[in-house]
């Protein structure tokens, strides 16, 4: 019976060891998973950080955008501005011109001035188009009539082909 005898307390000291060894595998699971919880914590506070930086470089972004157009539009009122003081004092000056010249030339002033504000206009769009503006961009651009454009366009290509 000894041998039976050496049997049990083999397979009882074996049952110890694997016990132990459980013990030991379950402790070590426990480290990993707190190990694990921390790192996940870890995750989400600095994508927390993450998303607060962004937020706050948006807002930022946003303020520097809102005053950009604030000072855009405030340049572009006080143009407006000008541009209209500049027309009323055009029309105020030339009332005072038309009493001091007779008919005839009013006529040759106003078809001066015409035929001035038209090359002008001419050449606008003749740099436009050359810039590589399209016809309707062109009409958008300089408040005009399309077909103005198209034939002023079309004279000009007419005009390069003849200097070729």
């Amino acid at each position: 019976m000894i041998p039976l005898d050496w049997l049990l307390i083999g397979l009882v000291i074996l049952v110890i060891l694997v016990n132990i060894r459980s013990f030991i595998v379950l402790t070590q699971f426990k480290q990993k998973r707190t190990q694990m919880l921390q790192d996940t914590e870890a995750i989400h506070q600095s994508m927390e950080e993450f998303v607060t930086s962004i937020e706050k470089e948006n807002d930022e972004l946003y303020h520097k955008l809102v005053d950009y157009i604030k000072v855009k539009e405030s340049k572009l009122d006080e143009r407006i501005r000008l541009l209209e003081e500049q027309l009323d004092t055009s029309l105020m000056i030339a009332p005072t011109n038309v009493n001091t010249i007779d008919n005839q030339g009013d006529e040759e002033q106003t078809n001066d001035f015409y035929s001035n504000e038209k090359e002008l206009e001419n050449e606008k769009i003749s740099k436009l188009y050359k810039q590589g503006f399209s016809p309707t961009q062109i009409t958008k651009v300089l408040k005009i009539d399309q077909g103005e454009v198209e034939l002023v366009i079309n004279m000009l290509i007419k005009k390069q082909s003849y200097n070729k």
